[in-house]
């Protein structure tokens, strides 16, 4: 072959060479001697290629063809260099209106070369192939040893920076002789050299790559003779590498890359190509030009075999200074162990519709495909990028036709396998790919041979995979497409590697589209049994039902809390909270009503709530009785009593379920249901409102309000007392009226067709009380018999007090405590005279209902008779 390659050297030597014969034959003798090494475009081309030239299109300007070259450099290369050895560089647009070349040494500095004398210019084909110190004097740079590392070299197109729509490289043929384009808007650079040379003057290979490469070829798609045909070789992060050749594609303007994960959406690959090459459509592409992350690796583009002395990593000028890079990492065999199955919030085995974390770790960086079977033949598979270590997957506990799965235990074998050394060959904007693009695994040694003998297929590999279901005309007859349209089983890339377009200048398939062809190692399948239960239950607080028959009589109200669970599956550890307002204590709580199953695990309780952890079977249903006092006045508000059940972790409650990253913890959270705000609407919680009132009879009840429930459309309330009236305005029902029959009275208002929220009002309407004056109505002056005036009170056994007047003076008052009827004044005997005694009103101490009275009582008080005498007459 290096024969082969020297004749035709001499062949351009003879046809463009200025030098004399005698020249010439010390050149070609000192090839035979010195083999040349450079790394550039000359491996692209050797001497008998194939096809034709494609240039390295090196400008950066964001107007033109953004759409073909999304990922413009200044034909940025990069070179790794030991302390010692020297960098050599040219290229074939150097000095050539604004061509120039651009070192920049891993800690920053930065020369910018233009040609001198001709140091750093390749000037023709001849040189191109005879390579650095023969063909051409390269510019060289020392590497010193403060600068080990990857070096950062750019070759400037003649436009230098400015805007250009030049898009058409000359037609040469990759063995012919080229010219380099000199106008002042040439995008285009027809070779370029980065060549390294140890201390002891011997050329190296393999210490250049690219990340990216923008190229144009002319735009002639009729033949292979006329397009892209070179081998290179593409290491990958994880110490795998494959040899590359085009096969006589051809893009006219394309962008040539590798990574790990193709057309990806946040790192985790599509496996699928897409329907346009713009800005828009490449979204989720990882720039090549950037650094790696965990997820997105940019695979490096090598001329020749990576050089055995690569070391692992090394400091780089990527993108800034003291960057790092990896270069030739040992492959280690990909494996995905110690696999679990948790719902989101963490337990074990248990998930909910929430969703489930599916955990595992891996040996190696790659991606990954998790296939979980289903009963109904639906298998759920999942596919994503794996970083080396502890991952985790998400689920949404669907199978492969998106169905949620059923609420129930689940027993699936799980299988899984991860790539390594998985590249992606997006083709962006490549027209015709006729005879496809040939992928092969090397074998894992620093030689990177390529042994199709090799069985095993972590030594050699061609298979490959695409699927071009996403572009239009896809499997139409007579529009080239790819043959299959999808192909997700693999097959030989040496006769079918991804074949699109035709030799023709009709229909090329790849026009304005974005292509992936990919490729991997592919662990063996594994398999693990994983018990797994699905959680769903509606839960909810049916009820609270306050019992107010002893509120007048014993200042004590209890509720009747209803929790349910309506399934499907149990709830263990669901937690109940009631909350009692101010002014009410709890005096005690009971359970009472509990199905079979109903476990209570723990409580507690304070002066105005009670907690409790229980485990509710499917259909389950508890009554928690709550005795609750209150001291002080019966016209209180007890506003807002709230019951609320709140779902345990893991399993999902239809209506109160928050799509936060934590487990439940708040009930008002959970109620909102993922919404971000606002009120939520489950039937998790409920609220009660007692409206205590004790009035005398005939007078106006304080107007009792309830506002519309936000899950409700219409109001009711039970049947009223005589002459209480219901008034809506607003979303708001009040009941407002005067009670005319004395008693107890109660009513409730509610929101129609829901139990969330009501208040229930208990009304003592008092019966005003009743009293008499009596006394005598003639006494002496000093009676001995100290004669009273009595007031008699009726209707009460809480006390009176009675307002008097005597003779129209001021008013006064008597009071007697409960359980005595009479109240007395004493008459005052001390001089003679009427006396009035009017009783005006009566008032019932407890109520302070009283009646108004005009009752007197005259009592008439006579002298002590003067001393009698007896007159005889004679």
């Amino acid at each position: 072959m290096y024969c082969m390659r020297l004749l035709s050297l001499l062949r351009l030597l003879l046809l463009a060479s200025p030098l004399p014969l005698c020249c010439l034959a010390f050149v070609l003798l000192s090839l035979f001697t010195n083999p040349t090494y450079a790394e550039g475009s000359k491996d692209f081309y050797p001497a008998g290629a194939q096809g034709n030239r494609a240039f390295l299109y090196a400008n950066v300007d964001a107007t033109n063809y953004t759409d073909r070259f999304p990922f413009k450099t200044r034909g940025a290369h990069f070179v790794y260099a030991k302390a010692g050895e020297t960098i050599a560089v040219a290229s074939s647009a150097i000095g050539v209106n604004n061509g120039r070349i651009v070192v920049t040494s891993p800690d920053g500095s930065s020369t910018t070369y233009n040609v001198n004398n001709n140091v750093g210019l390749i000037p023709n084909r001849a040189a191109e192939l005879q390579g650095p110190g023969l063909g051409y004097t390269p510019i060289s740079i020392l590497v010193a040893a403060a600068r080990e590392g990857v070096w950062r070299v750019e070759f400037v197109a003649p436009v230098g920076s400015a805007n250009s729509s030049d898009i058409t490289p000359p037609d040469v043929l990759a063995n012919g002789n080229w010219t380099q384009q000199t106008a002042t808007n040439s995008n285009y650079i027809a070779a370029w050299d980065v060549s390294v040379k140890n201390a002891g003057g011997a050329w190296l290979t393999g210490r250049v790559y690219a990340n990216v490469l923008n190229l144009g070829i002319y735009n002639n798609l009729t033949g292979s003779n006329k397009g892209f045909q070179v081998t290179n070789f593409v290491l990958t992060e994880d110490g795998r590498a494959y040899r590359i050749q085009s096969n006589g594609n051809n893009g006219h303007a394309f962008t040539f890359f590798s990574n790990n994960n193709g057309f990806a959406i946040n790192g985790v690959p599509t496996y699928k190509s897409l329907n346009a090459s713009n800005a828009a459509a490449l979204t989720g592409l990882h720039d090549p030009r950037g650094l790696d992350n965990a997820l997105n690796k940019t695979h490096k583009i090598f001329y020749n075999r990576p050089n055995v002395d690569l070391p692992e990593t090394s400091k780089a000028f990527i993108t800034a200074i003291d960057q790092t890079t990896w270069l030739k990492r040992t492959a280690v065999l990909p494996v995905i162990t110690n696999l679990k199955i948790l719902g989101v919030e963490g337990t074990e085995g248990k998930v909910s519709y929430k969703g489930a974390k599916i955990t595992f770790n891996a040996s190696a960086s790659g991606s990954y495909k998790i296939t979980i079977p289903m009963a109904n033949g639906a298998d759920r598979i999942i596919n994503g990028a794996a970083i080396q270590g502890y991952n985790e997957v998400f689920w949404d506990v669907k199978d492969g036709n998106g169905n949620l799965l059923p609420p129930g235990p689940i027993t699936p074998l799980v299988e899984t396998f991860l790539r390594s050394a998985e590249v992606h060959f997006p083709y962006i904007d490549m027209e015709i790919n006729p005879q496809g693009i040939i992928i092969e695994l090397t074998e894992n040694n620093t030689s990177y041979n390529v042994d199709p003998s090799k069985i095993n297929p972590s030594e050699y590999s061609d298979i490959v995979y695409w699927d071009d279901s996403n572009i239009t005309n896809a499997g139409v007859p007579g529009r080239n497409s790819s043959n299959p349209v999808v192909n997700l089983t693999g097959v030989s890339s040496r006769s079918n590697g991804h074949k699109f377009g035709a030799y023709s200048t009709n229909n090329q398939f790849g026009d304005a589209r974005s292509m992936d062809t990919w490729t991997y190692i592919e662990s063996g399948k594994m398999t693990q049994l994983v018990n797994i239960e699905i959680r769903h239950a509606d839960l909810k607080i049916e009820s609270i039902n306050p019992d107010l028959s002893q509120y007048f009589s014993n200042r004590t109200i209890t509720y009747t809390i209803k929790v349910q669970n309506d399934g499907p599956s149990a709830a263990d550890g669901a937690k109940l909270d009631i909350a009692l307002p101010a002014g009410l204590t709890i005096s005690s709580v009971n359970l009472s009503n509990q199905s079979a199953g109903v476990v209570l695990n723990s409580s507690s309780n304070t002066a105005q709530s009670y907690v409790a952890s229980l485990n509710l079977p499917n259909q389950a249903t508890l009554d928690v009785v709550i005795v609750a006092t209150f001291t002080g006045s019966y016209n209180q508000i007890f506003a807002n009593t709230k019951a609320s059940i709140l779902r345990p972790a893991d399993l999902s409650d239809p209506d109160a379920t928050s799509n936060g990253a934590s487990g439940p913890m708040d009930a008002d959270v959970e109620c909102l249901n993922g919404a971000p705000s606002g009120v939520g609407l489950c039937n998790n919680i409920k609220y009660n409102t007692v409206n205590g009132q004790d009035l005398c009879q005939g007078t106006a009840i304080i107007p009792v309000s309830y506002a519309l429930s936000a899950d409700g459309t219409q109001l009711e309330h039970s049947a009223l007392p005589t002459a209480l009236t219901p008034q809506d305005a607003s979303g708001n029902r009040t009941i407002a009226g005067v009670i005319a029959a004395p008693g107890i009275h109660s009513f409730y208002i509610k929101t129609q067709n829901t139990k969330r929220t009501q208040t229930n009002a208990i009304v003592r309407s008092v019966e005003a009380p009743d009293a008499t004056i009596e006394g005598p109505l003639n006494v002496c002056v000093g009676a001995t018999d100290n004669p009273v005036i009595t007031f008699k009170g009726s209707g009460s056994s809480d006390g009176y007090e009675f307002s008097y007047q005597l003779n129209s003076g001021n008013v006064q008052t008597v009071t007697i405590i409960a359980g005595v009827a009479d109240a007395t004044v004493a008459i005052p005997l001390t001089n003679a005279g009427q006396l009035t005694y009017k009783l005006i009103a009566v008032k019932n101490l407890a109520t302070g209902c009283s009646q108004t009275k005009n009752l007197s009582v005259v009592v008439d008080i006579q002298p002590k008779p003067t001393k009698a005498h007896i007159q005889l007459n004679n």
